[in-house]
């Protein structure tokens, strides 16, 4: 309404014209019908006033107010009951592609899966869909294990024909690449050991376990040492060049080391008793080991610091009090290439292992998978792998949380048809240690 009109309304009734101009403006209507409505208000306001001003407008106003009612209910009824042409549609959000897709391209999980099944030794295929055999020709009948060099460039695979120990070298492809020890005579070896500068193996023979064997990287023959102390399980080096392994004396087994300044070894920790419970941090400055309690009944997973003997506790699980064969075994233990986690499985044969993750913070141990062994953490820290009811499974480590994993494992494929049965104590898997082919 234009300041003129509003003028020519009587005083007291200034304030009932201000709420109906700003009902029109509310209603928003077009500007030629409020010409219009002025016009016929401007007329009304300049005849004799035989009524009263506001009592003389508010017939136009009020059939004004219901033509834009009408208007809008129109309007309503239109957008309700007439089919509406369709946005344009705009950018769509990106759909997240799924672990096994990216498993499945090489965007994760690149490194090729080593595993030791049925007197063969096989690795993944490239898209991680099966598993190819390691060809190593007619030397090796029967292949126990395999070992990775530290930079993942070789396999070493450890075998045997006619308890000749033989062990054969290849790259991560599988592509043949040739024997750095045949026909050896030591025995029948049961695994290597790689020294963390890839220059020497380390060596043990079940038909000799008071022997040690050492061999340079090129092949220059094998070193033989004698010990006192029989040798249970496949040495190791520390990270000072030392060796490492579990075995027994007359009186005692456990945790051995020798060093390189004594040809014997000593008991180093007593309260390991797996052959396969104890490993180095990569970067070599922590040992983390189960300890057995049969006192109390624990069995406690803990790291020491080399340089200082800082020793923290990461989690304890429980076992039978005293001794005995009904005692679980503690095996596979190894940690994530971040230095941040440690993985083992924990039971007493393959139908009750469980797989367990513990953080080096102390938070505490996590359950990840029952009835399975073997685990193990790819180079990129993404995807664990093991093996459950003939099966290798690998599960998204991104969806372990602090207590709990929530995610559903994915099949990478059955065990191939080997030699022998699935065997917890001798299968194997191992990701290479670096992250691509």
């Amino acid at each position: 309404m234009n300041k003129d009109l509003r003028n020519q309304i009587p005083a007291d009734e200034q304030s009932m014209a201000l709420r109906i101009d700003s009902l029109v403006e509310d209603m928003q209507p077009s500007q030629a019908f409020q010409w219009n409505l002025e016009n016929q208000l401007m007329d009304k306001a300049t005849t004799p006033p035989a009524q009263s001003w506001l009592t003389k407008i508010m017939i136009p106003i009020g059939w004004a107010i219901a033509a834009i009612g009408g208007v809008l209910l129109l309007n309503w009824a239109l957008r309700t009951f007439v089919p509406q042409a369709p946005l344009a549609a705009g950018p769509t959000e990106t759909q997240e592609v799924s672990f096994t897709d990216r498993v499945r391209s090489g965007t994760i999980c690149t490194a090729p899966l080593a595993l030791a099944h049925g007197f063969d030794v096989f690795l993944t295929n490239e898209d991680k869909t099966g598993f190819v055999p390691v060809d190593t020709g007619n030397a090796l009948g029967e292949l126990d294990s395999f070992a990775w060099s530290a930079d993942g460039e070789q396999l070493a695979v450890v075998g045997n024909t006619t308890g000749s120990g033989n062990i054969y070298l290849t790259d991560p492809t599988g592509r043949e690449t040739g024997y750095l020890l045949l026909a050896s005579g030591a025995g029948y070896l049961r695994g290597a050991a790689w020294s963390r500068d890839g220059k020497q193996l380390i060596l043990w023979s079940s038909q000799n376990m008071t022997t040690l064997y050492q061999l340079s990287a090129l092949g220059h023959g094998l070193i033989e040492k004698q010990l006192n102390v029989q040798i249970l399980g496949t040495p190791q080096f520390t990270p000072d060049g030392h060796i490492i392994y579990y075995g027994v004396d007359g009186t005692a087994a456990g945790l051995f080391l020798m060093t390189q300044e004594s040809s014997e070894p000593f008991l180093l920790m007593p309260e390991i008793e797996g052959e396969s419970s104890f490993a180095f941090s990569p970067d070599g400055s922590l040992l983390a080991y189960m300890e057995y309690d049969h006192e109390k009944g624990e069995a406690r997973l803990s790291t020491q610091k080399l340089s200082k003997g800082e020793y923290r506790l990461l989690g304890t699980l429980f076992i039978p009090k005293g001794s005995g064969s009904s005692v679980p075994n503690t095996a596979n233990l190894s940690w994530s290439p971040d230095g941040q986690s440690l993985v083992f499985d924990f039971g007493r044969n393959s139908t009750d292992h469980v797989i367990y993750l513990a953080r080096t913070n102390g938070s505490g141990l996590i359950k990840v998978a029952d009835s399975a062994y073997a685990p193990s953490i790819s180079a990129d820290g993404n995807c664990l792998a093991y093996i459950r009811a003939q099966q290798v499974f690998l599960l998204d480590l991104r969806s372990v949380s602090a207590n709990s994993t929530t995610a559903t494992p994915i099949l990478l494929a059955d065990l191939p048809a080997g030699r022998g049965t699935p065997n917890f104590k001798q299968d194997k898997l191992q990701w290479s240690p670096q992250s691509n082919p």
